[in-house]
Formats: C-alpha cells, structure tokens, sequence
C-alpha cells in the first residue's frame, strides 16, 4: 500500500438552538445555507476558533461552548487544491448573543440567518459542509 498521508482541514462548527430546537443556519452569498464556524488555524484552540468564526460569520458574540463535541463528520470534496481535499467538521453546542450583522468582504459571506427544523433543513440547499451534520 502507498504511503498516503492523512491531511484534513479542520473546521469547527456552532450548532446554536432556539428554545423549540430549531438550529440556526446563515445563508451564504451563493445560496447555501451553512452552520456557522470555519477553518480552525494553526494552534489555535477550537473554542476560541469557534467565537472568532461565528462573530466574523455573523456578528453574535458567542457566550457559551459546550465542553465536549455534540457531532464529527469528513467530506471529501474537490476545491482546486491538489492536496487538499480531505475536511474534518466538528461541531460544538453553542449560545450567542447580540444583532445579526452580514459577513462581509469574502466569498462565503453570510447574507441572513434563520432557525430550522431538521426536515425543514433537508428541504433547503445545504452547503456540503453542512449535509452531513443533517445526516446524522
């Protein structure tokens, strides 16, 4: 067997729930709708990669992270990067404050959010990353 070696992106996930379950999605510029978080950086701590994500993705300031991930999940994707095409998702329970601001200035900009059921999340157009976590 070829040695082949084991390179993921990392992303961390905020799987925030209103008061009847329903989980909050953004819907990026192109459509999809996401969970809020992204890519964990080099030494960087989830948690704190989950609050600088969700805040830039959405302008709520995260207040609370639970101590343990709530769902793992990889997807296998092809995105113009040779070597990379291998992304590992965790995802953490999370409660956020404040006023939804729209993302600005890159390409996944996050446009508007809403609460969803689960059925009503498999109805709408999901970002890869996130179908998954719908899965499970």
């Amino acid at each position: 067997m070829q040695d082949i070696p084991c390179t993921y992106r990392i992303s961390v996930k905020a799987v925030v729930k209103d008061d009847a379950g329903n989980v909050l999605l953004g819907r990026e510029k192109d459509g999809s709708w996401e969970l809020p978080g992204g890519g964990l950086e080099h030494g960087e701590n989830a948690k704190e990669a989950l609050a600088r994500e969700s805040a830039e993705e959405t302008g709520f300031t995260v207040e609370w992270i639970s101590n343990q991930p709530v769902a793992f999940w990889t997807i296998n994707k092809e995105v113009g990067l040779p070597t990379l095409k291998w992304f590992a998702f965790v995802a953490y329970e999370a409660k956020v404050s404040g006023t939804f601001k729209p993302s600005s200035g890159t390409n996944d900009e996050v446009e508007e959010i809403r609460y969803v059921s689960r059925q009503e999340a498999k109805m709408l157009k999901l970002h890869d990353n996130t179908k998954p976590y719908f899965s499970l």
